[in-house]
């Protein structure tokens, strides 16, 4: 998708290097978003000169201070972050280069309502859900960019850019690739089903759906022990497209698996006889319980599928909010074909 001009951002971004929020060591804290993202993210954001704007996780400052220039001295930016120590050092260095952001320490998924309505809102982390409350605190027509979980899947992450109607409702949604830190707080995965390798726990396969530990657990040898393993039918960002296509197509078994050769995303299932059988693809890898694995030929039938329809980005995909008590769930569902 290509990115808007925004003449007054790449203004900013000349006058407001990255290096301003590094550390004695010449490091920003980590984690940290890299400059690149913080800058195409705030071309989607859009910011105009006057706007009021909340960003939700300081991290190392550099993203309110560019949204300070951008609203420039009639606009105000209202800087929320959870770790006293992070919101002491932004602080500091926004007194130290002149930039005009009012730091508050609280949590983030309330927002701030002092300060609202806001025209924009930026969130640099990723809520197990969406709160209302940031929806609430928006003016009508404002937009908020924000992580967003998009799936149960432990890595089902993206970036969401939501605008609001009247009634402070989800107006227009969009779910485009990529990621933030998760916040500091629960994130129940009710509908899955995990299982980690007890000699080596730095494997593990989470599964969609109500399934026993016990077969997750099969699922998870029958890729470990004498795996199928050839090329990536998806190599570089292709596979963070064809993911959140995986995902928003929703096949039954689906899974996400972390082995020797990485993490990835595909199916598994559990044949009459009891055989476990499963296909993960990575960004590097396919890999499989063996190479006539029932479950490798479907998977192999989707991925072939995604390709034939144009593989879609994952910004093509439709996308929706879900509303549950007083926080909403981004999903995303492939076009019907």
């Amino acid at each position: 998708m290509p990115e808007p001009t925004h003449p007054a951002l790449d203004q900013a971004i000349s006058t407001v290097p990255s290096t301003q929020f590094h550390g004695v060591d010449g490091q920003a804290v980590r984690p940290c978003t890299p400059a690149a993202v913080t800058h195409r993210h705030l071309r989607m954001l859009d910011v105009h000169p006057g706007a009021n704007v909340m960003d939700i996780g300081i991290g190392s400052g550099l993203s309110a201070a560019l949204l300070a220039r951008l609203a420039g001295a009639e606009g105000r930016v209202t800087a929320i972050e959870i770790e006293p120590d992070i919101a002491k050092r932004a602080e500091a260095l926004y007194a130290e280069h002149e930039h005009q952001v009012a730091v508050v320490v609280g949590d983030g998924l309330l927002g701030y309502p002092p300060s609202a309505p806001y025209d924009r809102i930026l969130v640099g982390t990723t809520p197990p859900a969406i709160p209302d409350a940031w929806l609430q605190q928006l003016k009508p027509g404002g937009t908020l960019l924000c992580g967003a979980r998009i799936a149960d899947l432990p890595g089902a992450y993206a970036i969401a850019r939501v605008t609001v109607d009247d009634h402070h409702q989800p107006h227009t949604v969009e779910i485009h690739h990529g990621g933030y830190t998760p916040m500091i707080a629960a994130f129940p995965l009710e509908t899955t089903c995990r299982a980690v390798d007890p000699q080596q726990p730095e494997r593990a396969l989470t599964i969609l759906g109500e399934y026993e530990v016990d077969a997750a657990a099969s699922l998870l040898s029958s890729l470990t022990e004498t795996p199928h393993i050839a090329p990536t039918s998806a190599p570089g960002t292709d596979y963070f497209h064809l993911k959140n296509w995986l995902i928003a197509t929703a096949p039954d078994g689906l899974l996400e698996a972390t082995l020797d050769q990485g993490t990835g995303i595909g199916i598994g299932f559990l044949a009459p006889d009891g055989a476990a059988h499963a296909a993960v693809v990575t960004d590097a890898h396919l890999i499989a319980n063996q190479a006539e694995s029932p479950a490798l030929e479907a998977l192999g039938a989707l991925v072939r599928h995604w390709w034939e329809t144009g593989a879609p980005r994952t910004h093509e995909l439709r996308a929706r909010l879900i509303r549950e008590g007083e926080t909403w769930h981004a999903r995303i569902t492939a076009a019907a074909t």
